[in-house]
């Protein structure tokens, strides 16, 4: 389509949100992607509570996606805001096209790495057992082995060099990442864990390293990794334990996260069992507790990791999450700040 049928279309849209009582017209990817965005604007501006519209606009295959909004970029204004996830391509991209006021990125890499967020998973957790679990550590430890494969990616990025990528990509992570091929039977398994983890991390970049030349694999290694490392910490205050959050989401959520959880309220079920059988052993209503316990740990974990991102909506614990949220405050000020 040509640039005028674009700025008819998101002329329209703005009508199309009048007609129908709303004060905002926001662009998402997905239908999904509502909720998520939708929750963000209210909390940040309460008056735009049951004012957002989301237009249906999809184009000729039925999808959208940022290809498509990025047709709308040029027609952005405090009625008409574009919401995106970021994929991080503004960490090696520095003309991406949604470093732009009205348009919002979700800073990582997309929505679900907001669902793996340590305190979300820990109100989980808390739910569904009432025991606490340190996953800031467990994720911050992940986070550094995983580095060095992102640092590779990021480079790889920056200099647009796509030889490597059947070998560095978001298959990599999930492979890297995958939660089955872990022996994590115990809350005091974490470093097999970890070193499952590594294993995989190291047989990668021992894959790229066969594949590359062999001076220019040790200077990425030697040189291109901590150049890349302290430009993250220097420019955006991305550590190497932040290193998850800028991953691919789907990665992280359905590879790692999900089934983690699963095994992880398992063992901490039982536990709670053993627990409550030590301390009302002569209690004749034992049964009806343990079944309580077992009812209140058996909830959906994957409903439950739909929506943690709520979470981090209505707590100040996500950086990225605040900084969106700063965004919004700064920019859509109009008759919307009233």
């Amino acid at each position: 389509m040509k640039y005028q049928d674009y700025e008819d279309i998101a002329n329209r849209m703005k009508e199309d949100a009048f007609h129908a009582n709303c004060n905002i017209s926001v662009l998402v990817e997905d239908i999904y992607d509502e909720e998520f965005w939708r929750l963000i604007i209210e909390n940040t501006k309460p008056n735009l509570r049951n004012k957002i519209y989301f237009p249906s606009y999809m184009n000729k295959q039925g999808t959208r996606g940022k290809p498509i909004l990025k047709n709308f970029k040029n027609f952005v204004d405090e009625k008409f805001i574009i919401c995106i996830d970021s994929d991080c391509e503004y960490l090696y991209d520095q003309d991406v096209w949604y470093i732009a006021d009205f348009i919002y990125h979700t800073v990582v890499y997309s929505k679900e790495n907001f669902q793996c967020n340590y305190f979300s998973l820990n109100e989980i957790c808390k739910s569904l057992t009432t025991k606490n679990y340190d996953f800031q550590s467990l994720l911050e430890n992940i986070s550094r082995i995983v580095s060095p494969l992102f640092y590779v990616w990021l480079y790889f990025k920056e200099i647009k060099y796509n030889d490597f990528d059947h070998l560095i990509n978001n298959q990599a992570f999930a492979t890297v990442l995958n939660f089955e091929d872990s022996q994590f039977n115990s809350i005091r398994d974490d470093n097999i864990l970890f070193q499952s983890i590594q294993d995989k991390v190291n047989d990668i970049l021992e894959k790229l390293k066969n594949v590359m030349d062999d001076g220019w694999y040790d200077s990425i290694i030697i040189d291109g990794i901590p150049n890349i490392q302290n430009r993250l910490i220097e420019q955006y205050s991305i550590r190497p334990e932040d290193t998850l959050s800028f991953c691919c989401g789907h990665s992280v959520l359905d590879n790692f996260v999900e089934p983690f959880m699963k095994k992880l309220i398992t063992i901490l079920k039982n536990l709670k069992i053993q627990e409550v059988k030590q301390a009302l052993s002569d209690d004749k209503n034992i049964e009806d507790k343990i079944i309580s316990i077992e009812k209140m740990a058996n909830q959906d974990i994957k409903t439950k990791l739909n929506n943690s991102f709520i979470y981090l909506v209505y707590n100040s614990q996500s950086k990225q999450m605040e900084e969106i949220k700063q965004k919004l405050a700064r920019e859509i000020n109009y008759y919307l700040s009233a």
